[in-house]
């Protein structure tokens, strides 16, 4: 990934690099493409389509997973707390859609 490339990622997602951290990401990020592209090479058309990598028993709470229960998440207004832009009550981002 070149540094065009990556600093308009950054823009779209508004972050804020230093030059260090630009280099080292561009660095890092061309690595992960390349793993990608590796992957992607692998024939897996004689692999069957997973549902579920540990099969469909361990996903019952008696084979020692455990039970999907809903927690308390963060308050609205902690959940806002971390956005760059909050606008009418929720998260404002850039336009994506023309």
């Amino acid at each position: 990934m070149d540094l065009a490339q990556l600093r308009h990622i950054a823009a779209l997602a508004e972050l804020s690099l230093s030059d260090e951290e630009e280099r080292r990401f561009a660095e890092e990020v061309g690595k992960i493409v390349a793993y990608v592209a590796e992957l992607e090479a692998i024939d897996t058309s004689n692999v069957p389509p997973t549902a579920h990598v540990a099969g469909a028993k361990a996903a019952h709470a008696e084979e020692g997973w455990r039970e999907d229960r809903a927690k308390p998440g963060l308050s609205h207004d902690d959940a806002l707390a971390g956005a760059p832009r909050a606008e009418h009550g929720g998260f404002a981002v850039p336009g994506f859609i023309e």
